[in-house]
């Protein structure tokens, strides 16, 4: 689609391809889309850009087009630019670009393709090492399963996203994990209440998240996120049936969307003001709200809203007893119905046809159901296998950076100690040299027994590389986690070496510490490691506890 006249007029004609892809870029980054559109168009329409230019001008146009609703516009340069990314091997734009497909699929209701992009998004993340594309593909994960009706797993999943955006300098991930996952919370609590269930505690999560949102995006000044987080907040107090809090906060959102020209934005909370105006019972005004709502002229293109509108204003109507009227939105009501199935069955097919994959369509619930858990178990496994060692079947590194922060929140959050053990096998060299490596890693894979049968649900054991090994010990205060040490000490010295190699004995050496408030995490590990080497130097097989 070419971009509009006025936006390319104010593109300038001597800027090169780089400062193009820049700038579009920058738009990305403030909420431009049309005239970041336009950028990615101008580059594309430039003689002989290389093949990675091309590419990363399709990325940002995709990702402009999608937040523009151009959805088939979207995959179809999504598809192009994932080509290009697979032949080229870069696994973070790749795992991005996934996303964005994710989004593009997940708008249309494909959750089959949808699930299929954020198993790619997830794999390529972890590939590339990148904390920041990994969140963004929890996120996006999230997001999909809330699609597919799995919204225990999608909460599950964003608070992941949540914990780990917590450990990036990154304001974007932060507002996101905390909007989105606001979203997720709120959509759980209407899915509740649909079958009776309370869900007070998915409203408390929700709003808290979104205010802390909102709260971000205005720091930053950043008004097109704050727009969106205040008009969440609007849904989620709209629920509780705190109204004049809604109307205040929707009241917020709808000036900066009329100062901004974020109109679909604009529209959402005329809605929403038309919602809460029926509930606390005005509703013949209610009902005139909507009916100036409808008479707006962007309205009539978009088929959803309309259908929204005509929606509410049937049981308005049904409300105070004018049912002609309500007949009359019935009517309009069901062939808007018809269009809208039309217009999605027909974009749903271009865009399987777009991915070659239109014999992979639904043709029954059944089947579609099926597929999409056999790819929620894969992902569930593959992220299983990133976050474990092979060798111990204890969690790694990346499982740490994973699991540390809610360990740490909760203690902070208790006002609890948090104490950590560096474990170490003593003179594993040895064992090595005397035995063989086979016989070493027996050992290892025995320590992973020892270690998981010494901790609580509460604790965590990480094998950190080599024969090093890191417990943290969560409900527990110094005097506990030392005793739990002491206790690891027996528990080596006395397992049956002999077993795994004729004559072999092994013990450990410990250090332990505990977290000082607001201590970084690094220096308080590096305390228990200097405690680990001193329980070395003192002679080993003993724990020795760090200073604090």
């Amino acid at each position: 689609m070419p971009p509009s006249t006025e936006v390319t007029a104010t593109l300038s004609a001597t800027l090169t391809v780089a400062e193009l892809l820049a700038a579009c870029e920058q738009s990305r980054a403030d909420g431009r889309h049309l005239e970041g559109a336009a950028e990615a168009e101008q580059v594309l329409a430039t003689a002989d850009i290389t093949a990675a230019e091309q590419g990363r001008a399709r990325e940002l146009l995709s990702l402009h087009r999608l937040r523009l609703g151009e959805v088939e516009a979207a995959v179809q340069n999504g598809l192009l630019a994932l080509e290009y990314l697979t032949r080229s091997g870069e696994l973070l734009r790749r795992s991005q670009m996934h996303c964005t497909l994710a989004l593009a699929f997940h708008e249309t209701g494909l959750h089959e393709p949808a699930l299929r992009h954020v198993l790619g998004a997830l794999s390529s993340s972890r590939a590339s090492g990148s904390p920041l594309a990994e969140f963004w593909a929890l996120s996006r994960s999230s997001m999909v399963h809330v699609g597919t009706g799995d919204s225990p797993r999608a909460l599950e999943l964003g608070r992941q996203a949540l914990d780990l955006s917590r450990l990036l300098d990154d304001d974007e991930a932060r507002f996101a994990g905390l909007n989105n996952l606001g979203d997720t919370c709120l959509e759980f609590a209407r899915t509740q209440a649909t079958l009776g269930l309370e869900a007070t505690d998915a409203l408390g999560e929700a709003l808290e998240n979104v205010q802390q949102a909102a709260a971000l995006a205005h720091s930053q000044g950043h008004t097109f996120w704050e727009t969106i987080a205040r008009t969440n907040l609007g849904s989620i107090l709209i629920e509780l049936g705190r109204y004049a809090e809604a109307r205040e906060q929707i009241g917020l959102s709808q000036s900066l969307a009329t100062a901004n020209g974020y109109r679909n934005l604009e529209l959402d909370n005329g809605t929403q003001l038309a919602e809460i105006t029926r509930f606390e019972g005005h509703v013949d005004e209610a009902i005139r709200m909507m009916v100036a709502l409808l008479a707006d002229r962007s309205v009539e293109e978009d088929p959803a809203r309309l259908t929204r509108l005509h929606r509410g204003l049937v049981e308005m109507c049904k409300e105070i007893g004018e049912f002609e009227r309500a007949l009359d939105h019935a009517e309009k009501l069901h062939e808007l119905t018809l269009r809208l199935t039309r217009q999605t069955a027909g974009l749903q097919s271009r865009m399987l046809i777009n991915t070659l994959e239109i014999e992979h369509a639904r043709h029954e619930t059944e089947r579609s159901q099926l597929e999409a858990q056999v790819l929620r178990i894969r992902a569930e496994k593959l992220d299983q296998q990133a976050h474990t060692d092979p060798l111990t079947l204890l969690p790694n590194r990346r499982a740490l950076d994973r699991q540390l922060p809610a360990l740490m929140r909760r203690a902070h959050d208790r006002a609890q100690p948090l104490c950590a053990a560096m474990v170490d096998l003593d003179h594993f060299k040895r064992v090595n040299d005397a035995h063989g490596h086979a016989a070493g890693d027996r050992v290892l894979a025995a320590m992973g027994t020892i270690l998981t049968a010494a901790i609580r649900d509460s604790d965590l054991a990480v094998r950190l590389g080599g024969e090093e090994f890191l417990l943290v010990f969560g409900d527990a205060t110094p005097a506990d986690a030392a005793k739990a040490c002491e206790r690891l000490l027996v528990a080596v010295s006395g397992f049956p070496w002999d077993d795994v190699a004729p004559g072999l004995t092994c013990t450990v050496s410990i250090g332990l510490a505990v977290r000082n408030t607001g201590e970084r995490t690094a220096h308080w590990l590096a305390r228990a490691d200097k405690a680990l080497y001193a329980a070395k130097r003192a002679g080993r097989n003993r724990v020795e506890s760090a200073p604090q």
